[in-house]
């Protein structure tokens, strides 16, 4: 006899599953959500640049972020770097920054030049390293830097706003299936399904490889501060908030219930909050802080491994599909 759980997984369809769930559900209010704090962020810039005012709106819009960082398809394929620069391997934000600064760099003052810049002196990461670094924070409130403050907010605002409408009104209907084929491509209901699959099993690995391989690099030279995030004590939090992100939309997508994903995830949270420093800096010299951090890592190939075969295997697909390829 087939237990109705398993009857369920082996009669869901890509067209029965629900791409437009993830999308009412998930997509678009978190895109509506990030446009949203990214705007106030930017109006409270314009009049209080200062650190204490600006370290709480700047973390809630890094919060809004996490919720559809790992969407690099559509409007977020190119434009995810302009709110996050990261990984900085060769660290050109601090060297942009430092630059702008000591030049005092009209360029703030062009919202247009400014938006086509480098993306190292742009985005939640340049915002980031204005607020906590303390080469930057310093500041009074009629300096350059704050000026830079209110610049860079403003526009993650504009590119917020960009991406949210692009989702709305053109991307979320071609992933839906609603594509005419003059103006919108026509993605199949089996393409779409893949595509947002991807994105998930995708994300999850990137957080496992790199938010937390880099600072683990290996036990003889541990290196936090390649942690994402790290002067802003965001660290484990954005870990947390990418994983719990890919596991609802892992369930919205498929239709269904996913236990062995869901005790993965419990699994991946009980590591979570064995890790008292958020920023990870202890993994520098305690070996016990190290071995939790490469166990949160095991833990997160573990959700990643039961979306695989929850979704995956069931579903006859594998990660890496863009419907968006060759549009």
């Amino acid at each position: 006899m087939i237990r109705p759980l398993a009857f369920a997984l082996i009669c869901a369809t890509p067209a029965a599953a629900d791409v437009a769930s993830v999308m009412s559900n998930n997509v678009l209010p978190d895109f509506a959500k990030f446009d949203t704090v990214a705007a106030q962020m930017a109006e409270t810039a314009a009049t209080d640049c200062s650190i204490e005012t600006m370290r709480p709106q700047y973390n809630a819009v890094f919060d809004a972020w996490m919720n559809i960082q790992h969407l690099r398809i559509g409007p977020t394929e190119n434009g995810a770097l302009n709110i996050a620069f990261w990984p900085d391997e060769r660290g050109f934000t601090a060297k942009t920054l430092s630059t702008m600064i000591a030049d005092t760099d009209p360029l703030i003052n062009d919202a247009e030049g400014f938006a086509a810049s480098s993306i190292a002196g742009r985005g939640l990461f340049a915002l980031e390293m204005l607020l906590f670094d303390d080469r930057f924070d310093g500041y009074d409130a009629d300096s350059y830097t704050c000026a830079y403050v209110q610049r860079v907010a403003a526009d993650i605002a504009r590119e917020a706003h960009a991406q949210a409408m692009d989702w709305q009104d053109r991307y979320a209907l071609i992933i839906q299936g609603q594509g005419d084929g003059k103006t919108l491509p026509i993605v199949s209901d089996a393409d779409a399904f893949a595509t947002l699959y991807s994105q998930i099993v995708n994300s999850l690995e990137f957080t496992a490889d790199s938010r937390v391989g880099r600072p683990l690099a290996d036990f003889a030279r541990p290196r936090p501060t390649r942690t994402e995030a790290w002067r802003s004590d965001r660290s484990l939090r954005n870990i947390v908030l990418a994983v719990d992100t890919a596991y609802a939309q892992a369930v919205e997508l498929m239709g269904a219930p996913l236990p062995a994903t869901a005790q993965a995830v419990a699994e991946f949270h009980d590591a979570a909050n064995a890790i008292p420093d958020p920023s990870f800096s202890d993994i520098a010299d305690n070996s016990q802080a190290w071995l939790k951090l490469q166990i949160l890592g095991q833990k997160i190939d573990g959700v990643k491994n039961a979306v695989s075969n929850e979704i995956g295997a069931v579903m006859g697909i594998s990660a890496g599909f863009n419907a968006s390829d060759g549009d």
